[in-house]
């Protein structure tokens, strides 16, 4: 029997590996692009690591990059980040491994600030045009629906994590969002992968842990193939919201200056619902956090109905929406960064 499940194990780490490589080859790289490994520790990112230092021996022509940034959250996580470098030194896999500084703000959650805080390292530290490679499978994606379902999301939130995005000249790809993490341990097991277990992770006070532990497996022990209904719900939310910003990119675009101010006049009049559909577009075309529905709506009723004398501001996160009005009468909305104070 232990055989029969040996075997097993290898075929599936063969087969993942295969579909990790055609879709790689599927991306159409260049010679000398960055493929970056974004390493967490668990089962999830060494599983993406192997898969391609597997690629690496039979695809030298690009170049290869696994980072890890240590914000110490938890206190051994200066052990678990000397795992991960022997772990890569053992492949002469180029690595980059830091401590990460992470702002806290009353308005913004730990694991907000650090996720925001890894990103913008991520960008600085790996080249224009990189693929950066993330370890989110089918179970986050799951889990990631039920967190925008109970904060109220629209289409954008409930389309949960894309597989493929670009962003600050960068690609961001998500290889294992269809693949379960069973199936993910599988593979580990099969490779004798190292990989770190967090304990927090049993915590089920911490919401996401709360859906993975209690919710999700009486959902899929009701309904099996619940977590396939899930996915598809979340692509067709995708498709949806690409739809919708291909139909608002030519009617908002020509309002939007080199400055990434937004004239608002010629929105006076529409409905409320798209307003607020203009609106959601330009804070995605300059990078922004959405707001909540109510902040949106407060930025909608200050910018678009107070008179010309008024000079609304409206924040959330870290911006700060403000109005001016400009020498042909128009009314110019700005979007500005702020830095928040410990």
């Amino acid at each position: 029997m232990d055989t029969v499940k040996h075997n097993l194990s290898d075929s599936w780490a063969e087969q993942l590996f295969q579909q990790f490589s055609h879709q790689l080859v599927e991306l159409a790289l260049v010679p000398g692009q960055q493929l970056v490994v974004c390493l967490g520790g668990g089962a999830d990112s060494q599983t993406l690591l192997d898969l391609t230092d597997r690629f690496r021996q039979t695809h030298p022509e690009y170049t290869y990059l696994a980072i890890h940034l240590d914000h110490s959250f938890h206190e051994k996580s200066a052990a678990w980040a000397a795992g991960l470098v022997a772990d890569c030194q053992q492949r002469q896999f180029p690595f980059i491994c830091e401590p990460l500084q992470v702002e806290l703000g009353a308005r913004i959650s730990k694991e907000a600030a650090g996720r925001n805080a890894r990103y913008q390292r991520l960008v600085e530290l790996t080249q224009p045009d990189a693929v950066l490679l993330l370890g989110q499978h089918r179970n986050d994606q799951i889990e990631t629906l039920f967190l925008q379902l109970k904060r109220g999301a629209g289409p954008k939130g409930l389309a949960a994590m894309a597989k493929f995005m670009q962003r600050h000249q960068r690609y961001w790809w998500r290889p294992l969002l269809g693949i379960s993490k069973a199936e993910i341990y599988q593979y580990a097991h099969a490779r004798q992968l190292f990989w770190i277990e967090d304990d927090t992770n049993y915590d089920v006070s911490i919401e996401r842990n709360f859906l993975r532990h209690q919710v999700v497996p009486l959902f899929e022990q009701r309904w099996p193939y619940f977590g396939d209904a899930v996915l598809r719900s979340t692509q067709l939310c995708a498709e949806n919201q690409q739809l919708l910003e291909l139909l608002l990119a030519d009617r908002v675009a020509p309002h939007i200056d080199a400055q990434g101010r937004l004239a608002s006049r010629w929105m006076v009049g529409q409905s409320a619902e798209l307003q607020r559909g203009i609106l959601r577009f330009w804070l995605q075309q300059q990078q922004a956090p959405l707001p909540s529905f109510a902040q949106l709506e407060q930025l909608r009723e200050q910018m678009l109905n107070t008179d010309n004398n008024a000079r609304p501001k409206v924040g959330w996160a870290d911006c700060l929406v403000s109005r001016h009005t400009a020498d042909n009468k128009d009314r110019l909305l700005t979007l500005t960064r702020v830095s928040k104070k410990r």
